[in-house]
């Protein structure tokens, strides 16, 4: 067994029943078979006659008896402590039980001990904790992390092993491998890989690993190579490992982080023999390879990607299939990393090189009590850049509250500790070298406009709109546009660390134009009436915290609905009709720029569980495409949230709202669904001072016939509260009137836009909003859902019982609006924002509205 200390020794659990748990759980959990067994201890943990007596040993008949002399041993140590009644030191490392197996490809190492990692941690302050985990995550990635790993040796020098691959299993396979074991739940971490050189029989090792993920497919997934950013393992990617295992072959790369010889064309060099190496083994031909870079890996996988676009003798056995570049760093020409970094870098020469950096210019950490300066302003730099707000915001609580519970010592060890991170796994001289000597010819390579537009792979860069550390989002566009087949997702809100749980690069991947599986191939077009579902409940919850309820806490609404034969009034939704098997249209007038359809969508899901698809306009759910946006093709994440934009039309498509046409409102009360529409449209949402609560709908009758068609049933709604919140300055009329061309170019865009009537030119429906400001405080909203009317007994083809149910459904609207216009005058919380807030502050729910006896009751006879 192998003995290793690693963080230090809370006074309240003993280090010896620490190791003496450990060594009772591998005594009663583990078996093993042909290992050599071997005690080794760090400083300051067990006498020198302990170590003597407890050395190299070996053959399986002896390892219980070794366990439990250890672990009498260990007692012995502290029955002897406790005697003497001796202080016991902080150790400097964590308990590791591990054993070397030998196996047909070697011996490899097998560690028993992650089950009980969280029982020891428990004695650690959540920053030790915080670094504890970072360290293990950044060991798991350099020395375990997957089921097989190829050293790649660098060209001239069979000896030096500066590159690997490693095959990352998927968890079924992992789960299975283990037999089921509940506790490894197959993520890519718990997994040891077998290591080997270029010397093996590769191309049988990739035909056994695609002929197993192949199973009864009629072919093999996409191989998938990772290539990571400038710290050469990718630890920002690792929480997606396991979805893009499950779904590809994938191959993740990591740099040895002490090798400063390795060229950027030696990088290229390298990935291109590996996917020579990994396409030649299968027999069907070619084999479909994507490549994922972020970071300094999006600049590798261009020039990747031209290296084998260019290779005459790849085209038979490979096809690229796509590339993905995260946060690339092909605009690294565009920062001053190049002179920041060599200062910060040169840090390093500050220490006493005799105690602290070897002969290679790294750092040696026994010898350090606190981090080097070089770790500290890079950690600092690093801390100050990379975040995005989010992710600082989590990191500053997380740092408040250690501040507010822990001690001193323990907040000065732990950041101490946290800090020595960056120096550890990227040594100063390290980054220098890929800084100074990586990215400048990488970018020098890959940047040439001319081989960029020959560059004929479809191509998804994702972008973190907030990235500190390079100008992502006009590199994006750069490349949108010079790249032949590129498609750009803007992540609103996140940084440089962007593949954090906000973003699902499985998904993002099978979504895009690469279709690296051919589903969308394979698939009918998209139908937004008919496969359209609801978003799952906790984007339904996270969407109504962030977009409904702030409007409904400046807002406090009020809803209504109708008895439909005696007309009285109730709150609530209870009186809402329920109809099964037959579709339902609610008919509504349209509020000032249309900011209340989220309440109303979200009181309608959550009062009665109706699921309602808005009609809206062209300009909306073309996300104003139609407005001059430029040719750019962009991709959305599923179940997106702008965070940039609170009123944006993001989340209409992701709610089921589809474009008005008389096809789209057809079918949808064909498929039985409930649909709003708002008759009144542009004219409406975009009124001027003097259409306040005013209905503009034509003169048409086709939504009535089509609902008679359907057998569908009509309910009213009239809204007010929008008209009230803001103060109109100018009329869309007078604004295309305006000078300096102002209102030429917004009469210009008008005239461009799609118009949401089908029988209407773009140039009748005048589509410039009035110039209006905001109050400081808006309006409460009151909304009325009026008498239903059930269309069953009109014959759709009589046009004039259409018109005339027609002309009572707009009065009922409108006899509905000037109902709550009047009873608002009751409410003394109508039109008095501070009050209501007041009220909301202090009782901790909406104030009171008006008696409900003072709404005037519905006395319109639809028929």
């Amino acid at each position: 067994l192998h003995l290793h200390w690693n963080g230090h020794c809370s006074q309240q659990i003993s280090f010896h029943q620490s190791i003496a748990m450990k060594i009772s759980y591998a005594i009663t959990s583990v078996t093993l078979p042909s290992a050599t067994v071997s005690a080794f201890s760090s400083r300051n943990l067990m006498s020198p006659s302990f170590l003597r007596s407890h050395g190299q040993l070996s053959g399986t008949q002896r390892h219980s008896n070794t366990l439990i002399s250890l672990a009498s041993s260990v007692s012995n140590l502290q029955e002897e402590s406790t005697a003497s009644n001796e202080n016991i030191e902080p150790f400097d490392d964590h308990v590791d039980l591990t054993f070397t197996q030998q196996t047909s490809a070697g011996p490899k190492t097998v560690d028993v001990d992650k089950p009980l990692r969280n029982k020891i941690s428990e004695a650690q302050s959540e920053i030790e904790k915080f670094v504890s985990d970072f360290r293990e995550l950044y060991n798991d990635l350099e020395n375990a992390g997957g089921s097989i790993r190829r050293q790649m040796s660098m060209p001239g020098n069979r000896n030096s092993h500066s590159v690997s691959f490693t095959y990352v299993a998927p968890p079924s396979e992992y789960r299975r491998a283990k037999g089921d074991n509940p506790q490894l739940d197959g993520s890519w971490r718990l997994q040891s890989p077998d290591v080997y050189g270029d010397d093996a029989n590769w191309k049988e090792m990739h035909r056994d690993i695609t002929e197993k993920r192949m199973g009864n497919l009629p072919s093999a997934p996409p191989l998938l190579v990772y290539l990571p950013g400038l710290d050469g393992f990718g630890i920002s990617a690792t929480g997606q490992f396991d979805d893009l295992s499950s779904t590809f072959e994938l191959w993740r790369m990591a740099v040895n982080k002490n090798n400063i010889d390795i060229s950027f064309a030696d990088l290229v060099k390298s990935v291109v023999s590996f996917i020579t190496d990994a396409t030649a083994a299968v027999d069907e031909t070619p084999r479909e390879v994507i490549l994922v870079g972020e970071s300094f890996g999006g600049l590798l996988s261009c020039a990747v990607a031209m290296a084998l676009k260019k290779s005459t003798v790849l085209e038979k056995q490979m096809k690229l299939k796509g590339i993905t570049l995260v946060n690339p760093a092909t605009s690294f020409d565009e920062t001053n990393w190049d002179q920041v970094v060599p200062l910060l870098t040169s840090l390093r020469y500050l220490e006493s090189r005799e105690e602290i950096v070897d002969s290679s210019g790294n750092f040696i950490f026994n010898n350090l009590d606190l981090p080097t300066p070089y770790s500290v302003l890079g950690g600092m730099a690093l801390a100050a850049t990379v975040p995005d707000s989010n992710q600082f915001s989590r990191i500053f609580d997380f740092m408040l509250r250690n501040v507010r519970s822990g001690s001193n010592d323990e907040i000065l060890t732990a950041s101490s500790d946290g800090f020595r991170l960056l120096a550890e796994y990227l040594p100063a001289v390290t980054l220098e070298q890929r800084v100074t000597k990586w990215l400048p010819v990488g970018t020098f390579v890959v940047n040439n406009e001319d081989r960029l537009s020959k560059l004929d792979v479809p191509t998804l860069v994702i972008a973190g709109k907030d990235d500190n550390v390079l100008p992502t989002k006009e590199e994006a566009d750069r490349l949108t546009k010079l790249l032949p087949d590129c498609v750009k997702m803007d992540i609103s809100g996140s940084g440089h660390f962007v593949l954090d749980n906000r973003v699902n690069l499985t998904e993002a991947l099978l979504d895009s134009h690469i279709d690296p599986l051919d589903l969308q191939k394979k698939s009918p077009p998209y139908d937004p009436v008919t496969d359209w579902n609801l978003p799952p409940k906790e984007v339904i919850d996270e969407v109504i915290q962030k977009r409904v309820n702030p409007l409904r806490e400046n807002t406090s609404p009020v809803f209504f609905s109708t008895d439909p034969v005696t007309g009285k009034r109730r709150r609530g939704l209870s009186l809402f009709p329920s109809v099964e098997g037959k579709p339902l249209l609610i008919v509504a007038n349209h509020q000032l720029f249309g900011l209340d359809l989220g309440m109303i969508i979200a009181q309608l899901l959550e009062e009665r569980g109706i699921v309602t698809r808005g009609l809206s306009h062209p300009v909306v759910s073309d996300g104003f495409s139609g407005m001059g946006s430029g040719s750019q093709r962009v991709q959305r994440r599923r179940y997106e949230i702008n965070e940039d934009n609170p009123f944006g039309n993001d989340l209409f498509p992701m709610f089921g709202a589809v474009k008005v046409s008389p096809r789209n409102f057809y079918r949808l009360l064909q498929t039985n669904q409930t649909a709003l529409l708002f008759p009144g449209g542009v004219k409406e949402a975009l009124h001027g001072k003097d259409g306040a609560y005013k209905l503009f709908w034509p003169e048409k009758t086709d939504f009535v016939r089509v609902a008679a068609k359907f057998n569908a049933t009509i309910v009213p709604l009239s809204a007010i509260g929008s008209a009230d919140s803001a103060e109109i300055l100018l009329d869309p009329s007078e604004m295309v009137e305006l000078p300096f061309g102002i209102g030429d170019n917004l009469k210009n865009a008008s005239a461009s836009t799609t118009s949401a009537r089908f029988d209407a030119d773009n140039s009748d429906e005048l589509f410039v909003p009035p110039l209006a400001v905001p109050k400081p405080i808006p309006a409460r909203h009151y909304f009325l859902f009026g008498k239903a009317f059930d269309a069953t007994s009109v014959d759709p083809k009589d046009k004039k019982t259409c018109q005339r149910v027609y002309e009572n459904i707009r009065q009922e609207v409108q006899d509905g609006i000037d109902a709550l216009l009047e009873a608002r005058k009751l409410d003394p919380y109508a039109l008095n924002g501070l009050r209501r807030n007041a009220y909301r502050r202090i009782f901790g729910k909406d104030p009171p509205t008006f008696p409900l006896e003072s709404v005037k009751p519905s006395n319109n006879r639809i028929q």
